[in-house]
Parts: C-alpha cells; structure tokens; sequence
C-alpha cells in the first residue's frame, strides 16, 4: 500500500474558484498509474478540528509529507509559497517527490530564452533540483510512485520542523478524523 501527499493549491475561497486544483480525476490518474497497488491519498484540503491553531495546521501539512511514500506536486499552473516549503520539506525530510509538470507549462518548457541566452529542455532550477522525477501527467506520476522503493532509511527532523510536528501531534493528531483513518488504511495506529 501506498501513500500520497497531494501537493497544490487549495482553493480557501471564492477567489480561488479558477485555479487548478486537486480533485478525484487526479486522484483516479494517480492510481491507474500505480496499478494494482492501492494508493491512500492524504488530502491537506481535508480540516482540522481547531482552524485557529495555526501551527497544527502547518504540522499537519509536514506530517502528512513526512509520512507518505511520495509528495505528488500539481505543477500545471504557478504555485505558491506552500508548495515550495512541502517541496524543500520532502527532500529535507527523505520523501520521494513527483512533480506534474506538462511540457511547455511554466515550470517545463521545451524552449526558454532567459537573461539573453536560450535554454532547451528548461526545467525551473527549484523543481529540477528537488525533484525525485517530473512528469508530464498524473497517470505518469501515479507509474513513477510504484516504482519508489517501500523501505525508508532513519528520519531526522530539522531544527524549523520540530515544534509544528509536536503540536500537531500532541495536540491535533488524535482528532484529525481523516489522518487517523488514513493511518489506520496505512497499518499505523495513532
């Protein structure tokens, strides 16, 4: 069994009605893509009991990334400060990360003249750099999980992560109805 971090915007209001965003048809690609391994989707659009407490809120979303197989990232379109800190924190962390990034969208093109100079095959340096695999589709991204190692080596949480993950987990974890169903479906007790 596996699990996913789905990284990308959520939409927080009527503002945000026209991005794109995760929805089932994403989360169906993903797992035609991963084949008969059956994928557990940690959804960070999913609430937690106390909105106020905002550093259960930013531990929740760096438990959910700690813990899942692989962070899959929506790429499709520009994206904000959170998705590059669950970016930074997947790999600080050890969590495999699979970017969606279509050929010719912004964070991908085939093409790109920058700073008087042209550049074939530009992936933008951040997702190059931190990037497990970029992929051109959630179906593409969903073969790619399947083929992450399930074995992880020792997890050393950074100094700027220690105090979300303890608040979240001492505080929020144990009335996060969906994490701790996503736990259980995972074979890990709260």
């Amino acid at each position: 069994m596996l699990s996913v971090y789905c990284s990308g915007s959520i939409a927080k209001g009527s503002a945000d009605q026209k991005k794109i965003c995760w929805t089932d048809l994403e989360r169906k690609d993903v797992q035609q893509g991963a084949g008969d391994l059956e994928v557990v989707f940690l959804n960070p659009d999913d609430p937690i009991p106390d909105a106020t407490n905002i550093l259960g809120q930013f531990g929740r979303d760096m438990f959910q990334v700690m813990t899942a197989t692989a962070v899959i990232v929506d790429a499709r379109e520009r994206r904000g400060i959170g998705i590059g800190v669950e970016m930074a924190a997947a790999a600080t962390l050890g969590t495999p990360l699979i970017v969606v990034a279509p050929r010719n969208s912004l964070y991908r093109q085939d093409r790109l003249e920058y700073r008087d100079t042209v550049v074939a095959n530009y992936v933008h340096p951040h997702v190059a750099s931190l990037a497990t695999c970029v992929v051109d589709d959630f179906v593409m991204a969903g073969a790619e999980l399947a083929k992450l190692p399930t074995s992880t080596g020792p997890r050393h949480d950074p100094p700027w992560l220690t105090a979300a993950l303890a608040e979240y987990e001492e505080n929020v974890l144990s009335v996060d109805r969906p994490m701790v169903e996503a736990l259980r479906k995972l074979g890990r007790e709260v």
